[in-house]
């Protein structure tokens, strides 16, 4: 037989074997029991958290022939169909891959067939955010009013991109995050079914790396046991996690607050010749320096906190302010690694800075320090007073052969007030290149801006918002950003002028032509017409308009004038047209009545 995951193979088939969620399964339990079952239901959290293993529970419980106190019994027909995935009745739907409008009228076209096995025909739509603005159009109706035999549940990891007016359709359950002693205590649970022996701090690794997520727990624990195959070791988790030992990170926070920098680059430069990472060495001085700070602060009790024997005792002397700059600086750094290939050179400063800092705040009174502060400011002013000074008399030497203009400065040094008279030529300043070529560029895209202007209509314009959200379904995650920034503002029968936010991505995207061509290629694409896409500055549109209102709106009323006097004219022409043919047919019996 082939190896089953074990995420999958632990997945839960009762309510009662969810994890972390018991609030959210003894509510599904008792709307069972009582009867109370909504017509569509939306489970939101982060990944791993069990979102998609309770909608298969719930799905398989209303469609059991024997409940047991809200629970699916699991030996009835349709259980056993439902686990093996094979119950017609429940059709699971995967948004990502299914995402456009044809998808969901489908659904909306079968949904009327009653269910052919079960009591409900169950819709289970997983990452529903991913479905395009027309979909989620096409979904609305059928969402609101379904069958009395149909019900839908909708799964995201992103609430914030599913429309409010689908949201307001369902019953909302928010999943969290699944405590590191809920994931411990499954995964024990686990291993002891499989007689698999491990190490507890092996399972504390895994659950601090999985970050909530009960999923990314089973998947790491699964790749241990591939690496070690019968056994669970704490070296091995380290190594695989890319974390470092709990012991030697509270020697490196005891260097640092101890002001050690040469050990703490030392400690630092072992774990990562072990395999730990700078951004996981990072997270774990947050979360101890966290725990200190709490232990430090209430008096609480540290035992099972910390493994290093009187860690208590060595840092409850050092003042508070030391671990906020430390977290302070430690979250500058993990910041920093997102820019930067060499993820070792944010962890050496942030050691090198937060050693530093220790020293400064662990120095003599803050009064002796103010004042030490305010001489070295003085003699700092007063060298560089002199400096202004020498370079002042040097520049006065210099300019005593030019005598096209004069200038003069003045040096307050204290009491005393030094003016310097000091001649200098004025050489006539030549724009630079750069400069001539913006304004080349600037009055170029004024031009075409123009250009659009004079033919624009809001036939046009309507066009091309009405495609706008069908282009975030087809465009990749970083194309999509653009469109965040782009608004279409104006357009004419082949051109459409579109707003850029900022600058930045207004001189980007003008220099991307793969990109201005993939947008054209979608747009032409959605509205059946081309257009060629014109970009102007957010800053500059409002006084591009106006001054092309206030240089073209005489001739464009004039021209409006005139379109109607010739559409009058038409009218009347048509008119006489029509009085002479009816003349010509009837004779004297017509008689023309304004």
């Amino acid at each position: 037989m082939a190896y089953q995951a074990l995420y999958r193979k632990w997945r839960p088939r009762t309510f009662d074997s969810v994890v972390g969620q018991e609030d959210i399964t003894n509510t599904l339990k008792h709307a069972i029991k009582r009867g109370t079952i909504s017509h569509a239901f939306l489970f939101a959290g982060p990944r791993g958290t069990g979102k998609t293993s309770c909608a298969k529970i719930f799905a398989k419980a209303l469609n059991c022939t024997n409940l047991k106190d809200g629970e699916p019994c699991n030996s009835c027909v349709n259980c056993l169909a439902a686990d093996k995935g094979a119950m017609a009745d429940i059709i699971e739907i995967d948004a990502a891959s299914n995402n456009g409008v044809d998808e969901i009228r489908e659904i909306r076209d079968k949904v009327k067939y009653a269910p052919t096995q079960g009591k409900y025909k169950v819709y289970i739509i997983d990452e529903v955010h991913m479905l395009s603005m027309g979909a989620f159009n096409a979904l609305l109706k059928t969402l609101e009013e379904p069958p009395e035999h149909v019900v839908f549940i909708l799964a995201t990891t992103e609430l914030q991109k599913v429309p409010a007016t689908i949201i307001s359709r369902t019953q909302r359950y928010n999943f969290k995050r699944i405590s590191q002693k809920d994931l411990e205590k499954r995964m024990k649970y686990i291993l002891d079914q499989e007689k698999i022996k491990y190490d507890d701090r092996a399972l504390t690794v895994i659950a601090q790396v999985a970050d909530g997520g009960m999923r990314d727990a089973l998947s790491i624990l699964d790749q241990l046991l591939s690496y070690e195959k019968e056994t669970v070791e704490y070296e091995a988790a380290l190594e695989i996690t890319g974390f470092a030992a709990k012991e030697d990170v509270e020697k490196l926070f005891l260097s640092i607050l101890q002001k050690n920098v040469d050990k703490a680059l030392e400690l630092a430069q072992s774990e990562l010749q072990k395999g730990a990472s700078s951004k996981n060495i990072l997270n774990e001085l947050i979360d101890l320096a966290t725990n200190a700070l709490m232990v430090v602060k209430t008096n609480g009790n540290s035992q099972g906190n910390f493994l290093t024997a009187d860690f208590t005792k060595k840092i409850k002397d050092i003042p508070l302010e030391n671990y906020f700059k430390l977290i302070s600086s430690a979250n500058t750094a993990l910041n920093n690694l997102r820019y930067t290939n060499q993820q070792q050179i944010p962890l050496e400063v942030f050691l090198v800075e937060s050693t530093n800092i220790s020293a400064t705040i662990v120095s003599p009174p803050r009064t002796e320090m103010v004042s030490n502060k305010n001489n070295n400011l003085q003699s700092e002013v007063s060298a560089l007073k002199k400096q202004v000074v020498s370079l002042t008399e040097q520049v006065a030497r210099i300019s005593q052969h030019h005598n096209n203009s004069s200038q003069i400065f003045h040096i307050d040094d204290g009491d005393n007030r030094i003016s310097k008279k000091v001649s200098a030529p004025v050489k006539e300043q030549k724009p630079s290149k750069k400069l001539i070529k913006n304004k080349q560029h600037n009055q170029k895209n004024r031009e075409q801006v123009y250009q659009v202007l004079e033919n624009a209509t809001k036939h046009d314009l309507q066009a091309i918002k009405d495609i706008w959200p069908d282009l975030q379904s087809v465009l990749q995650v970083s194309q999509r950003a653009l469109l965040d920034v782009l608004e279409p503002v104006a357009a004419s029968s082949s051109q459409v002028v579109m707003k850029c936010k900022y600058t930045l991505w207004f001189e980007k995207a003008s220099s991307d032509d793969d990109l201005l061509t993939i947008l054209t290629e979608q747009i032409a694409k959605f509205a059946k017409h081309e257009y060629q896409i014109v970009l102007v500055p957010d800053e500059d549109w409002f006084t591009v308009r106006k001054d092309f209102l206030q240089a073209h709106g005489t001739e464009l009323l004039k021209r409006k004038k005139q379109v109607n006097n010739e559409n009058q004219q038409e009218e009347v022409k048509v008119e006489k047209e029509i009085v002479e043919k009816a003349k010509e047919i009837f004779g004297d019996a017509v008689k023309v009545k304004d």
